[in-house]
């Protein structure tokens, strides 16, 4: 496919960027506990500019010591800082990209645990509902006191080499809650109409502009929707872009939403449709004349390229993709898109990662944040490798250990590569995390790597392969509680259901409400298998990083019965026994499906572990996890083999 537009050179202010692919902000949480620039955050985004990217966008920069939303989070605001972001523009402008450094104060979106011990501050005193803190209005002399510091910061960002800056007005932020009524209750100037609650981004702005002179980019990132009780609305939001532009900012970068609400995510799950944004973004690039930028959920050059096509923005972001493949660009400038490792949207690294308060990480690309430790330029000893179990884990071993120079065999004892990822695909709002096994299968391919099906390794064979370094990646097995009717006919495994070997119907009850079962219900439900129960023995079900509301409007519209604090007793032939709120109740079971975790299958490891010294684990062998640390810890093991 011909991405003729993509690499189309384009201006924003007199800055030229050399193809439309962006790098949107992303909290990374690589900087020190103060906000200083790292070698890691630098080689961090060296790599994208390395992989072809046009303009990458700095995450957010606080512009005090504790106007953050992560503890780790980068600051400017001394010129002693100044060194180190010089080396980091410098670095990104060796590969031909330029690079904007965002810039905000996350107001209520933080706490007294991130951002230096200090309460919170907002245009007004409502809680944000993730971080709990009660935040304290701003006064009018600290509002004031503010726009000195962003002023300030605008100038560092230039002295540093940045080639424009991006001010931060969506997702819920300080200043987008100035300008929405779903935070300002403001009663002075900063409040009440439309002009009075845009009064403070006119103010930044024009101490920003003072600071770095009329040819310098200065851009903002503005929600257009918070589908939200007293959010700002698409008509609202038109005015306010026709006012960013009269006021002087170069572009716009048009996103969505805001963290705390209940509305389609600012950060998509596979819930949320491809190109979310799309629609409204268009409204707005035929409304005003500066270049914008778009992005949610926007993964896949080829859609890039449409939406230029159709004249709906004038640059792509796509930020989660570019952790996913970091040489998206390159590989989409070769005609490629089979090679590129597609983001699946799963949150779990990206985010997840930040809610633990640790540098992110990719699911499906583990060098993401370790990008100086695997460079592949060691070279050691070639070795013969041996990996036992095909699914994420061993395949992302094998890859690893044949890019580092070893001679790698890999065995599945099934006809299929994938493991336990293989159900994972199947249920409703999952599609997309095929293709992760398409790229896992693309690369084994690439490589030559002599792959075994249907071979069972044992003790013997694996003594009598004679490998150099044996890496045991044999995954889990479903738990099987021991309760009376365990074994009877109507019961079946998670797993066996969402890959068809189990057609079920009628009464059908899902024991277990975390992921694994939350998702088998939402399969059957979606295939009208019959009326499907939910038994969780907590307080509430749990579907994963924000996709437990989504998973719960789909269960609430198919008529899904979900039953918490329940406490399974036995199965029956035609019903399960619980106690639930301290009372015995039978609930009608044609058919029981059995989602209670996952143990180690870690059988051979133990026996190999007393035979050889060479033996390496990867992924559950060891401790049921996720797929995350499945891929990260597979990875490891075939690196270091």
């Amino acid at each position: 496919m011909y991405l003729k537009k993509m690499f189309t050179p384009y201006k924003i202010n007199q800055c030229e960027i050399k193809n439309r692919f962006v790098v949107p902000a992303m909290v990374s949480n690589m900087c020190d506990e103060d906000g200083n620039i790292t070698d890691q955050f630098i080689k961090y985004h060296e790599t994208k500019a390395k992989g072809g990217w046009g303009l990458i966008i700095t995450e957010d920069y606080g512009v005090n010591p504790n106007g953050v939303g992560y503890k780790n989070c980068v600051r400017l605001y001394d010129e002693k800082q100044v060194p180190a972001n010089k080396k980091l523009t410098d670095t990104i402008h060796m590969y031909g990209a330029k690079m904007f450094a965002q810039v905000f104060h996350p107001g209520r979106q933080t706490n007294s645990k991130v951002n230096g011990g200090v309460q919170p501050i907002s245009v007004s005193r409502i809680p944000d509902p993730f971080n709990q803190d009660i935040p304290r209005d701003m006064t009018v002399e600290e509002i004031h006191e503010l726009v000195h510091e962003f002023g300030h910061t605008a100038k560092l960002m230039k002295e540093s080499g940045f080639d424009g800056i991006e001010l931060h007005l969506a997702h819920g932020y300080l200043l987008s809650g100035f300008l929405s009524t779903r935070q300002n209750r403001r009663t002075d100037e900063y409040g009440g109409c439309l002009e009075n609650r845009m009064r403070i981004v006119h103010e930044i702005y024009d101490a920003m502009r003072a600071e770095v002179g009329t040819d310098f980019p200065l851009t903002a990132r503005f929600s257009l929707t918070e589908d939200t009780v007293d959010g700002r609305p698409m008509d609202e939001s038109m005015v306010m872009v026709k006012y960013f532009e009269e006021l002087g900012f170069d572009a716009l970068n048009l996103s969505n939403g805001e963290y705390s609400s209940y509305a389609d995510e600012s950060i998509s799950t596979t819930f949320t449709p491809k190109g979310f944004n799309v629609a409204n973004a268009k409204k707005v690039h035929d409304f005003i004349n500066i270049p914008t930028i778009v992005a949610n959920g926007i993964n896949d050059p080829a859609m890039a390229e449409n939406i230029l096509q159709q004249d709906a923005s004038d640059f792509i972001g796509m930020a989660r993709a570019s952790l996913a493949d970091p040489d998206l660009p390159r590989k989409a400038a070769r005609g490629q898109l089979g090679d590129i490792n597609y983001c699946i949207r799963c949150l779990q690294g990206c985010i997840g990662n930040l809610l633990q308060q640790k540098p992110i990480n990719c699911l499906v690309n583990p060098m993401i944040g370790h990008e100086s430790e695997y460079t592949f330029e060691s070279q050691p000893s070639p070795k013969t490798v041996l990996v036992i179990g095909g699914g994420t884990a061993g395949m992302e071993a094998a890859i690893a250990a044949t890019r580092q120079g070893h001679s790698v065999t890999l065995w599945e004892k099934s006809n299929l590569l994938g493991g336990e990822f293989i159900p994972a695909i199947y249920p409703p709002a999952k599609g997309e995390y095929a293709t992760f096994l398409v790229f896992l299968k693309r690369q084994l391919k690439i490589l030559n790597i002599n792959v075994v099906m249907n071979q069972t390794a044992t003790v013997e064979n694996v003594k009598a392969f004679g490998a150099n370094k044996v890496i045991v990646a044999t995954g889990g097995h479903p738990n099987k509680p021991h309760l009376e009717g365990i074994d009877n006919d109507n019961i079946h495994f998670a797993n066996e259901v969402l890959l068809g070997k189990a057609p079920l119907n009628g009464e059908i009850v899902v024991v277990g409400g975390g992921e694994v079962g939350t998702e088998t219900a939402m399969f059957l439900a979606d295939g009208e298998r019959g009326h499907v129960t939910v038994l969780e023995m907590t307080g509430d079900i749990n579907a994963g990083l924000l996709r437990t509301v989504p998973t719960k409007r789909f269960l609430r519209d198919h008529e899904v019965t979900i039953v918490t604090h329940a406490t399974v007793q036995e199965f029956g032939s035609n019903e399960v026994v619980i106690e639930h709120n301290e009372k015995t109740e039978h609930i009608p079971a044609d058919h029981i499906v059995l989602a209670m975790g996952y143990h180690s299958n870690n059988d051979l490891l133990k026996s190999l572990q007393t035979e050889l010294n060479n033996v390496e684990e990867a992924g559950d062998v060891t401790k049921p996890s996720n797929a995350l640390v499945s891929s990260a810890t597979g990875f490891t093991a075939g690196y270091y083999a």
